[in-house]
C-alpha cells in the first residue's frame, strides 16, 4: 500500500514537472503560477527555453523521497520555499501549507496537503484525471496558509507593488484600491466631526439640524425658531415696522415722508424733503405751525423750530421776523432754539426784524418769515394782519418761501394762527392746551423731525390745533394723543 502511495505521489509531482503540463486550475487572488507553484504576482523567475521549473525543485523532490513520509513533505516544502525566495517571492512557505489544488474546481476547501495524502489509507487514482491542460502546463501547487483550515482569506498586496484586489482588512470588511474607487474613512468635510455630530463655525449655532447665525437669521432670531414678522433680524432682535409700515433694506421707513425712501424704498430726495411720497424741490413753499411759543424751552422741543428755519438748503438763511405783541421772554426762548440747531448743524441765519407795514415789501428778499407767538395781541389785530399780508404771503410761499408761525394757549386771543386762517391760506384753528403733556413725533421720516426723540414734554403755553384744510399736501409731525401740535402745509 505504501508503494502505491509513492507511485501516486511521483506521478503527480515528478512526471508533470518533466513534461511541463499544468492542470486546469487557478491560483489564489494576488498570486500567479510559476514553474508549477503559485507565487506572488509579478515575482516569478525566468524559466528556461523548455518552460521547465528549476532543477533545484525536482532535485529537492527526489531527495525527499529517501526519508519517511513526514520528512518527504518537510524537505519538499523547504526546497519550494528556497526556490520561491530565490525567484523573488516574499511568501513564507510552511510544510503544512503546500496543497494540491483541484484541477477542475476553484473550491480551495477541497484541497489536500501532501501530509494528508501520505497518511491516507487509500489514494485512488482516477484514470480520467487530466495530467495536462490545453496549454501543456503542470499542476499548480497553491500556497495558502489557511486552506487546510477550510478558510478563504485573500492575501494582502505584496511588497513588490502589485495592487491588492478584494483585500480583507482586520475587521473583516472588504476594501478596494484607490484606483478602483475604494472609499476612504477620512472625511474632508470639516463641518462634520469624527463622531458624526454637526459642527458649526463661530458665531453660528445649531438650529433644526443646521448651522445658523442667530444675530441675522430671521427664522431663528436670537433663539431657535423665533421667526421675524417683517423678515429682518438685527443683532438677534426682530425688526418691527408696525408704526412705519414699510421695510427698506434692514430698517423701517414711512414712505410718505422719509426723504431717503420717498414713495418707495431707495428713492432719495436731493432736497432732503419728502411729503406724501413725493420729493420736494429745494425751497418748496410751506406754512409751518408749531404749538409752542418757547416761553420755556428744552433741547428736544428746540429742535423742531431750528429744523423749520433751516429747511431752506442755503447758508446763511435770510430770516425775517415779526415780534409784534409777542412776550419778550418767549422771543428770547425762540431765538435760543434757533441758535442751538445752528450750532449743531453748522448753519447760519441772518436775522432781520420787520414792522407790520414793512413785511410785504421785505418778503421779496427773504427765505424764511418767522412770526412769534402773539400773546398780547387781540383777535382783531391778528385778523387784520392776515388780510394785510395775504397776497404777499401767498406769493412768497408759492415762490418757495417758508412761513413759520408759533402759537400757544393765550387767554387774550383765539390764536396767532388766525393770521393764516383769515385770508384762507391755511384752514386751521387753535384747540386745547397741551402744557405738561407727553407729545409724540409721528412723522419720523419728515425733515422737521430730524434729531428728535420719539416723545418729549410739551412745555408751558403749548397748544393743539384743529386742521380742517382739505389740501393733500399737509403733514402732521407732532401729536398729543390724537391732537395736532406741529403741522405743515406745502404750497
Amino acid at each position: 500500500m505504501n508503494q502505491l502511495r509513492w507511485i501516486s505521489l511521483l506521478a503527480l509531482l515528478v512526471i508533470p514537472a518533466c513534461l511541463d503540463p499544468i492542470v486546469s486550475t487557478e491560483c489564489a487572488t494576488g498570486y500567479s503560477p510559476c514553474h508549477g507553484v503559485c507565487v506572488a504576482a509579478g515575482t516569478c523567475a525566468t524559466v528556461d527555453a523548455a518552460g521547465s521549473p528549476p532543477d533545484e525543485v525536482v532535485a529537492g523532490m527526489d531527495a525527499g523521497m529517501d526519508g519517511d513520509e513526514s520528512e518527504v513533505s518537510e524537505a519538499f516544502a523547504a526546497d519550494v520555499a528556497k526556490t520561491s525566495a530565490e525567484a523573488g517571492t516574499l511568501a513564507e512557505v510552511q510544510p503544512a501549507d503546500i496543497v494540491l489544488a483541484d484541477a477542475n474546481k476553484n473550491d480551495t476547501a477541497d484541497a489536500k496537503t501532501i501530509e494528508d495524502l501520505l497518511t491516507q489509507e487509500d489514494v485512488p487514482i482516477q484514470d480520467d484525471a487530466p495530467m495536462l491542460d490545453d496549454t501543456g502546463n503542470p499542476p499548480i501547487l497553491a500556497v495558502d496558509s489557511a486552506i487546510d483550515r477550510g478558510e478563504v482569506i485573500d492575501a494582502e498586496a505584496p511588497e513588490s507593488g502589485v495592487p491588492c484586489v478584494d483585500c480583507v482588512d482586520a475587521e473583516g470588511s472588504e476594501s478596494g484600491n484607490a484606483d478602483d474607487g475604494g472609499s476612504s474613512t477620512d472625511d474632508a468635510d470639516n463641518s462634520v466631526a469624527v463622531d458624526g455630530a454637526l459642527v458649526c463655525a463661530d458665531p453660528q449655532v445649531i438650529c433644526n439640524n443646521q448651522c445658523v447665525d442667530q444675530s441675522l437669521d430671521p427664522e431663528n432670531c436670537g433663539e431657535c425658531n423665533n421667526i421675524c414678522e417683517f423678515g429682518v433680524c438685527n443683532e438677534g432682535v426682530c425688526l418691527d415696522c408696525t408704526a412705519e409700515g414699510a421695510v427698506c433694506g434692514r430698517q423701517c421707513a414711512k414712505l410718505s415722508t422719509d426723504p431717503d425712501n420717498c414713495g418707495f424704498c431707495g428713492n432719495s430726495c436731493g432736497s432732503g424733503l419728502c411729503s406724501n411720497g413725493q420729493c420736494e424741490a429745494a425751497g418748496t413753499g410751506r406754512a409751518i405751525v408749531i404749538g409752542h411759543d418757547y416761553l420755556k424751552n428744552r433741547p428736544a422741543m428746540n429742535r423742531i423750530l431750528g429744523n423749520a428755519i433751516f429747511l431752506w438748503p442755503v447758508n446763511p438763511v435770510r430770516l425775517l421776523v415779526y415780534e409784534g405783541g409777542a412776550n419778550a421772554t418767549a422771543i428770547a426762548g425762540a431765538d435760543a432754539a434757533i441758535a442751538q440747531v445752528a450750532n449743531a448743524t453748522g448753519r447760519q441765519a441772518v436775522r432781520v426784524t420787520a414792522a407790520a407795514g414793512d413785511v410785504p415789501a421785505l418778503l421779496a428778499s427773504t427765505d424764511v418769515f418767522l412770526i412769534y407767538g402773539q400773546e398780547l395781541a387781540d383777535d382783531t389785530t391778528l385778523g387784520q394782519l392776515g388780510l394785510d399780508w395775504s397776497a404777499a404771503l401767498l406769493t412768497f410761499m408759492t415762490g418757495g418761501g417758508t412761513v413759520v408761525l408759533l402759537d400757544a394757549a393765550y387767554a387774550g386771543n383765539s390764536g396767532t394762527c388766525q393770521i393764516l386762517a383769515q385770508p384762507g391760506l391755511f384752514q386751521i384753528a387753535r384747540a386745547t392746551a397741551t402744557t405738561g403733556d407727553v407729545c409724540s413725533v409721528v412723522a419720523r421720516g419728515d425733515a422737521l423731525s430730524t434729531g428728535l426723540p420719539r416723545t418729549y414734554l410739551c412745555e408751558q403755553n403749548s397748544t393743539s390745533f384743529d386742521v380742517t384744510d382739505l389740501s393733500t399736501n399737509i403733514t402732521v409731525v407732532v401729536e398729543d394723543v390724537d391732537k395736532t401740535v406741529v403741522v405743515h402745509k406745502l404750497f
